[in-house]
């Protein structure tokens, strides 16, 4: 309609008038639409609530409930089971459920259905947690302070109808493991319902089954006691009694405990025969049995097989390290060492350098060992000096150890040396140190000393405890002819002058000869400016 009043406007202007009452009835028409919109989502909402939350029985609830409100299924039942509360705060569903002898496993292997109050002959019975007037036998629930009512459940039947035909009841029904007798637990209370009581528990019994006697040392034993306990008795303890030959009671020791197993640790002070004994306090007395009775001997000690002037115990006792055979302080067993050094010509590709010779810029390593080839362990201080070495090179690496610098607290000795911590060597065992040095870039030419002839003698010595390595440098020339011609030339007072005054003839007789020629270059230069020439 709107959009034939629209292309008939062209043609009738008047219908302005029509056009604009129409459009005040759609703006009222769209304000009904809109608010039945959102009464319909309204709808839908209070729809999902009834959907998605299934309803909950209230008319079944009341105080008789085992389970306030009862249940829904069998998975509902064993929730309640599980978490062993109610919606009213009963904390006691798994003490009344075993108390008439149905245990989880029993509600788990349980089917839900139904069954009728006749049935078994009028023989269910049910409890519940009031005192109505055809309950009347109160049933004490074990480890709580509930008590719960019996009777038979026809009995709630109150009209001729279901007097006659009974009362039907959805619930678990399944038979207890305990004794194979039928049982049920209706969904509408959670009250247990039984054709008899599952039979009383058996009487706590604990006896002291086994004694073990296990050697530690010569004087020291262990006692292993073994206990059995069931249907609830408890342990709480072990008394351990200790005689010797005559029966006399050498000692008692008495542990607490609440396990089946116990043990004893005891060190005799004297040899010869003893009696130990075990009796368990239980919650049904103390108990023992032969079984619990056992005997031992204490041997005399035995002389150490090493050394007969020390009994076996003695901590000195004990062979030596590498050789079983003899005694730890026997002269044989001592550590003995054996030292070897060796160089390598690292920038030359030399393994063994020693005797070769080095160039400038030269990396060298010192490898020193030391082999502990004794019979027992020893400790050794590995030190190295290096001061020949280092009048013409410089440590890189000293592998760990510490190079002594000159100082005030530095024997003079000791300048110098490379040192490490003293380390203990196992007999076989071989340590090994490393130090690095670089030849200096630049062969020192400094002169040999006249107190030390191994002094920048263009040779690096190093004598590691008699085991000697010799590197040759390639000195400068000054060096070269310092190494042959060991001295100068004496001369005296006639051999100066003369060398003097022959020196001095030959220098007067060069500058005359200069002076000449100067002369006759300046009267050529004269003669030719005059024209003379």
């Amino acid at each position: 309609m709107f959009r034939k009043i629209v292309s008939n406007l062209a043609f009738s202007p008047a219908l302005v008038g029509q056009l604009g009452f129409y459009a005040k009835r759609l703006r009222k028409e769209e304000a009904t639409r809109r608010i039945g919109l959102i009464f319909t989502a309204l709808a839908l909402v209070v729809q999902a609530f009834a959907v998605f939350t299934p309803p909950e029985s209230a008319n079944a609830a009341n105080g008789n409930n085992v389970i306030y409100g009862g249940f829904k299924d069998k998975n509902d039942l064993l929730s309640m089971y599980d978490q062993n509360r109610d919606s009213a705060g009963h904390t006691d569903l798994q003490q009344i459920y075993t108390q008439f002898g149905i245990t989880r496993q029993d509600i788990a292997n349980a089917q839900f259905g139904t069954f009728n109050s006749r049935d078994f002959n009028l023989s269910i019975k049910s409890v519940g947690r009031s005192t109505y007037a055809w309950q009347q036998a109160p049933i004490g629930i074990g480890g709580t302070a509930t008590t719960v009512y019996e009777s038979l459940l026809y009995k709630f039947d109150s009209t001729s109808w279901t007097t006659v035909h009974g009362s039907s009841y959805q619930a678990v029904i399944g038979k207890r493991a305990v004794d194979g007798q039928w049982f049920a637990i209706m969904a509408g209370c959670g009250n247990p319902a039984y054709i008899s009581l599952p039979p009383p528990p058996p009487k706590p019994a604990a006896a002291c089954s086994n004694l073990v006697i296990a050697p530690v040392s010569r004087t020291k034993f262990t006692f292993s006691a073994t206990a059995s306990k069931s249907n609830g008795a408890t342990i709480s303890g072990y008394t351990y009694t200790i005689k010797d030959s005559t029966g006399a009671t050498v000692t008692t020791k008495q542990q607490p405990s609440t396990a089946t197993t116990n043990a004893l640790t005891y060190d005799f002070a004297k040899d010869g025969k003893y009696t130990i004994s075990v009796a368990i306090a239980t919650s049904v007395g103390s108990q023992t049995s032969t079984n619990c009775q056992k005997s031992l001997t204490v041997s005399p000690e035995p002389r150490c097989p090493l050394n007969p002037d020390l009994v076996q115990s003695s901590p000195d006792c004990k062979p030596c390290e590498n050789n079983k055979s003899i005694w730890y302080k026997d002269k044989d067993c001592k550590s003995t060492f054996v030292l070897t050094k060796t160089v390598k010509n690292v920038t030359q590709i030399l393994p063994d350098a020693n005797g070769t010779t080095a160039k400038p810029g030269d990396r060298l390593e010192y490898r020193l060992s030391v082999k502990n080839v004794g019979n027992t362990t020893g400790t050794y201080t590995i030190q190295d000096n290096l001061a020949d070495v280092l009048e013409y090179a410089d440590v890189i690496d000293t592998g760990g150890g510490t190079l002594a610098k000159k100082d005030a607290t530095t024997p003079i000795e000791k300048v110098n040396s490379v040192s490490w911590p003293s380390v203990e060597i196992k007999p076989g065992v071989t340590i090994e140190k490393i130090v690095s040095v670089q030849v200096k870039s630049t062969i020192p030419a400094t002169p040999q000393s006249v107190g030390n002839a191994e002094s920048y003698n263009c040779r690096m010595v190093n004598n590691f405890a008699g085991n000697q390595t010799t590197i040759s440098l390639d000195c400068p020339a000054p060096k070269e002819v310092e190494q042959v011609v060991a001295e100068l030339p004496h001369t005296g007072p006639t051999e100066n002058m003369f060398f003097a005054g022959t020196v001095l003839a030959i220098v007067a007789y060069f500058y005359a000869r200069s002076r000449q020629v100067k002369k006759e270059v300046r009267l050529i230069r004269r003669d030719l400016n005059a024209g003379t020439i």
